[in-house]
């Protein structure tokens, strides 16, 4: 195995990896980004191409292809491993394939969500009422294979039983999210879905971890009262958290990317009917609304969203929730509107087309909001009361000043009141955007002057033996570069990338680093003869005025 590790190591560059996630730029012989882990204003995540390395000096997140994969796509090293291999054309050697009971939690809980998965499938196949009823939502027969949809059945055992049958814990179906304990039977489960039409929920790298069932039918003679709720999620499970999974977005990441876009819909049929109709951009939470962690994983391919809202009062509510989010943490807000209150999947149905042109002309959140609102007021003060709590908050959080501008412009003209006024009343609004992180720790170090123990730390980081060593050792002495090396040496990784960071040639980075050290060094020599000078008796005064002008001499040398 450690040799099929380092042979897609050989085969994908880290910056070829890390570069589909976040914009690179050149820095010496590194590359430079935005830390994809948290939130920075300026690059401070470096990548070495050389040592096929990472290394944040924010966060301090640091690895190789494989963990950052692991990180990024929140999937165990067993699923990053599968993934980058299919990148670099390695054809993993399965030599072993452990028992379920010696396999790690995680993948057991991957495993009986993967053969339930087939389960529902093969149900499907059983039940042409249920297929029918798919296929008249405009779902293709290529499109349930591609999604494998499938169908729970209509009662209390069938999805546990098959489960155990298959050499399944209860308590592991449990855990999953596929079945709850019963309260009457000690040590019996139940199903938890039950005549409903099956969703796989997937992760980053495409293994099922979880499901949501549409309610289609009851269990026969089932005493359940009420109507059942329309759709049911699975439980939190330790792969699947959802807050950090977005439906369709293992299928929609390279696509949101390549589009510079994302459509961000309310449900499973919105996704797969957007995808089936070419906009293969569209992703939609998963059973929660959508979180600052959601928009985070986003936001690292696109800033562009489109946000395509149900047109009831709940959607409304949702989306003004989800677009004032979005607008604090940057992104570019357009909301499309759908006739006669329908959704994506809807209009799919009916063409296609239609939820193009529609997502063509979508509006600016706040435009929208301006329109969405005004029915739900009985005249224009309380229009003017809806739009000031509701609207004026978006406004505040656009990052844009020339933005702000142009919508206080667009209200202020809808409201019939002064630009003023607007402006007053949105500069009382508080500023969401969260605070930028400090400024990266990477310096410049040979364009700007830097301290003695830095230059040294950068130049031990790349060259604990060897002539420059003999250099430091000679301009600093052993003591004091004995006791810099064991202050820095914690540090060693970090000052090497920052040193790799400041030109293509090593000899030449040294070289300068040499140079503003010995500056450094004349710096402080001088200081200390400056302060002797001014002790010093009178006969001693030739002598030190003597040894600062050799040390100028040194510092004039040194500036040419």
């Amino acid at each position: 195995m450690d040799s099929q590790v380092q042979e897609i190591k050989d085969k994908l560059s880290i910056n070829e990896v890390v570069g589909q996630y976040v914009k690179l730029e050149k820095a010496g012989r590194n590359w430079r980004a935005r830390c994809p882990f948290h939130k920075e204003k300026t690059p401070s995540f470096m990548i070495s191409p050389e040592r096929g390395s990472y290394i944040c000096f924010g966060c301090g997140e640091k690895g190789d292809i494989f963990t950052f994969t692991e990180k990024i796509e929140h999937v165990d090293f067993r699923t990053a491993l599968t993934q980058l291999a299919e990148k670099a054309g390695v054809v993993l050697k399965n030599t072993y394939v452990p028992k379920q009971e010696d396999k790690q939690k995680e993948e057991q809980l991957r495993d009986v969500c993967e053969d339930a998965t087939k389960f529902f499938q093969s149900q499907l196949e059983k039940r042409q009422d249920v297929l029918e009823y798919i296929k008249k939502r405009a779902v293709t027969d290529e499109t349930i294979a591609s999604w494998r949809i499938g169908y729970a059945p209509a009662s209390w055992r069938d999805v546990a039983e098959h489960l155990a049958g298959k050499g399944y814990s209860k308590d592991l179906i449990v855990e999953a999210g596929l079945a709850a304990r019963s309260q009457n039977k000690p040590g019996e489960i139940y199903d938890r879905f039950r005549g409903r039409i099956m969703f796989p929920l997937f992760d980053a790298g495409g293994k099922v971890i979880a499901f949501s069932g549409r309610f289609f039918e009851k269990v026969e003679g089932s005493k359940e009262e009420g109507e059942p709720a329309k759709y049911v999620n699975s439980s939190e499970t330790p792969i699947f958290k959802k807050s950090r999974v977005l439906y369709g977005f293992d299928r929609a990441k390279n696509f949101i990317r390549k589009a510079d876009c994302i459509l961000l819909v309310e449900g499973q049929f919105d996704v797969i009917l957007s995808h089936q109709s070419g906009l293969s951009f569209a992703v939609a939470s998963s059973g929660t609304a959508i979180t600052e962690e959601h928009m985070n994983l986003l936001s690292r391919l696109s800033k562009r969203l489109v946000l395509a809202l149900d047109g009831d009062t709940a959607g409304i509510r949702a989306g003004l929730k989800t677009a004032l989010m979005a607008l604090s943490m940057g992104f570019d807000v357009k909301i499309p509107t759908f006739p006669d209150g329908k959704d994506p999947a809807d209009m799919t149905k009916e063409d296609p087309e239609l939820l193009k042109a529609a997502i063509r002309s979508s509006k600016t959140a706040v435009e929208f909001f301006l329109d969405a609102l005004r029915p739900n007021a009985r005249d224009e003060r309380a229009y003017a009361k809806l739009v000031e709590a509701q609207v004026l908050p978006l406004i505040a959080a656009v990052g844009s000043k020339v933005d702000q501008a142009h919508f206080v412009r667009i209200v202020a003209g809808r409201l019939r009141v002064p630009e003023t006024a607007i402006y007053a009343e949105v500069a009382k609004r508080p500023v969401l955007r969260e605070s930028e992180e400090e400024e990266s720790v990477v310096r410049e170090v040979v364009s700007q002057p830097s301290s003695v123990e830095r230059a040294a730390a950068l130049l031990l980081s790349y060259y604990s033996h060897g002539p420059v060593r003999e250099t430091l050792e000679a301009l600093l002495g052993q003591a004091r570069l004995g006791a810099l090396e064991a202050q820095f040496m914690g540090d060693a990784e970090k000052f090497r990338f920052e040193f790799e960071a400041l030109g293509d040639d090593a000899a030449m980075t040294a070289t300068a680093l040499l140079e503003s050290l010995e500056r450094g060094l004349i710096d402080e020599q001088m200081g200390q003869v400056m302060q002797e000078m001014r002790m010093a008796e009178p006969a001693a005064q030739p002598g030190l005025i003597q040894k600062l002008a050799s040390l100028k001499k040194r510092q004039q040398e040194l500036r040419k």
